[in-house]
């Protein structure tokens, strides 16, 4: 999604990934164009995943996913979406979850699953320091919600719905090339789910088989 994800995708839809230009304002719910697609069998499937998604953990959270380093484990943090689009997760922050995290994001198979969650970008003075405390138990969800864009600190602030990307086999009909793109609304609502114009755009340049990526955390 490096010109309009999800993931939504997130995706995001997961999805685009790089230095966007956040800023204080944006709506809390995903906005697709008109006449985007809204497939009943991938809505379906796009609210089971809103309702599982947060158990696989997110992508770059050190202290989940490599509690044993040499150095102190970082918690995930946020990112700021490349989109320039703001009908869809441009000008957010993001966090990415996937299902299956070891092929992520160069061998994703049938099943994989991609999540960006977003928010609205609010500028701060400076970021509150994360709390170490929440570190003990490995298997929480370590986020600490700021990252630093042109010198202006920014927190993720209210949620801006999410953006998801699944797949299914290549030949399945009202896919891309397998991918199926959906948004969810902060209240669980499909508001899109298929092959939605303003991500396919977009993710057919990715590199990874319709995947951008973010730097995932180290064993």
């Amino acid at each position: 999604m490096r010109r309009t994800l999800v993931l939504g995708l997130v995706w995001g839809m997961l999805g685009c990934s790089g230095a966007g230009e956040p800023g204080p304002q944006g709506p809390t719910l995903p906005v697709v164009e008109a006449g985007a697609p809204l497939d009943a069998t991938f809505a379906a499937r796009a609210r089971e995943i809103a309702r599982q998604y947060k158990a696989w953990g997110r992508v770059d959270d050190e202290l989940r996913w490599a509690p044993f380093l040499c150095r102190q484990p970082m918690p995930a943090s946020a990112h700021v979406s490349a989109s320039g689009h703001v009908d869809t997760h441009g000008q957010k922050l993001y966090s990415v979850f996937v299902r299956d995290r070891e092929r992520y994001p160069a061998d994703s198979q049938v099943g994989q699953v991609v999540v960006k969650e977003s928010f609205v970008p609010e500028p701060v003075e400076q970021a509150a320091p994360f709390d170490q405390t929440t570190a003990q138990n490995v298997e929480a969800d370590h986020f600490h919600p700021y990252v630093v864009k042109d010198g202006v600190t920014y927190r993720a602030g209210a949620p801006a719905g999410l953006f998801v990307m699944f797949k299914l086999s290549p030949t399945t009909v009202g896919t891309d090339r397998g991918w199926v793109y959906a948004t969810v609304n902060t209240a669980g609502e499909v508001s899109a789910a298929g092959r939605i114009a303003s991500c396919m755009t977009c993710h057919e340049d990715a590199e990874h088989d319709r995947l951008f990526g973010v730097q995932t955390s180290p064993y």
